[in-house]
């Protein structure tokens, strides 16, 4: 029986071992796409490379930087370093992230202007090939050199549904996989496409207004959560740690107690609150701008290095 339970656990162990592995690698294969997007002139090693010695020295210098002006209470400079470094290796992920969706977001704002300028050439009596021929070289951004592959593939013999498709796909863009898939259903339907180009222009147009309106609509809000919480609230919590621990040190030594315990605990009890803020403002500002809460979770290493580098400075401040 024991036999039958340590082969079934094996077996068990090597089946989450095979997944779990297919399961970074094929994340790993997405990260290098995206960082592939990004136009960086490095190989991806060679720019993780990099960006670990960057680390290291962020580490290094953080902890130089807290230790040149000691401070009165706990020293924090060891924890200090180690998120430094944590923040920027993260930033091997949160570049190739930010600039896909840097360039995701150049595509949906030059989508309408491009199916307008499609929809003018067609009119014109020009073929489809005529047209993306003329959008490509025109100055719209990375849709231009996604557009350029479109035709590329037109001139290869794909048809004009799969080529538009697989551009849709590997832009990232998911409202041009949406006009993509529109364009195709119209075009077996029988309907113009520079009618349609048209329609779908002005509803993109209207969608891409209402994301600029949220956006501003918004901005007020994020930076009130960016100020209060990364900011003031670090800042103030360290220097108020240090007052008490002036007024505490007074009170020790009048009634012969330690309070050194006591700080000890509260310090870092406000530590662990301003890393928990930090995550939860990352989250918010995520769901205020994008209604996603996951969006800028790749942003949290960098607010909690902010966060702590803030308290110490108060502290220091405080100490003053």
């Amino acid at each position: 029986m024991d036999k039958l339970n340590a082969e079934d656990f094996g077996d068990n162990l090597r089946i989450f071992i095979k997944g779990f592995t297919a399961f970074v690698g094929r994340k790993y294969e997405l990260l290098v796409r995206y960082y592939n997007a990004t136009g960086i002139k490095l190989d991806f090693p060679v720019f993780v490379a990099i960006m670990f010695l960057l680390a290291i020295c962020a580490a290094v210098l953080s902890m130089l930087l807290v230790q040149l002006i000691p401070s009165k209470l706990f020293d924090n400079s060891v924890l200090l370093s180690v998120v430094a470094f944590i923040s920027v290796m993260s930033l091997i992920i949160a570049i190739p992230i930010s600039m896909r969706n840097s360039r995701v977001e150049s595509i949906d704002q030059n989508l309408p202007d491009v199916l307008k300028h499609i929809a003018v050439v067609l009119r014109a009596g020009s073929t489809v090939e005529s047209a993306l021929e003329e959008v490509s070289i025109s100055d719209y951004g990375p849709l231009a050199d996604d557009l350029r592959v479109t035709l590329k593939q037109l001139r290869e013999g794909k048809s004009f549904d799969e080529a538009l498709m697989n551009t849709a796909l590997d832009s990232g863009s998911e409202l041009f996989r949406r006009v993509a898939i529109i364009i195709i259903d119209a075009k077996k339907a029988g309907a113009g496409l520079a009618n349609v180009m048209e329609a779908i222009a002005d509803d993109a147009r209207e969608l891409m207004r209402i994301r600029r309106e949220r956006v501003s609509r918004t901005m007020m809000h994020v930076i009130f959560l960016y100020v209060s919480s990364l900011i003031l609230s670090p800042f103030i919590f360290g220097f108020a740690l240090t007052v008490i621990g002036f007024i505490g040190s007074g009170i020790s030594c009048a009634l012969a107690t330690k309070v050194n315990t006591t700080l000890f605990f509260l310090d870092s009890l406000l530590l662990v609150f301003l890393v928990i803020e930090a995550v939860i403002v990352s989250m918010a500002v995520g769901v205020i701008r994008e209604g996603r809460f996951m969006k800028y979770v790749l942003r949290t290493p960098l607010m909690i290095l902010a966060v702590l580098f803030l308290y110490e400075v108060g502290k220091r401040v405080g100490g003053s």
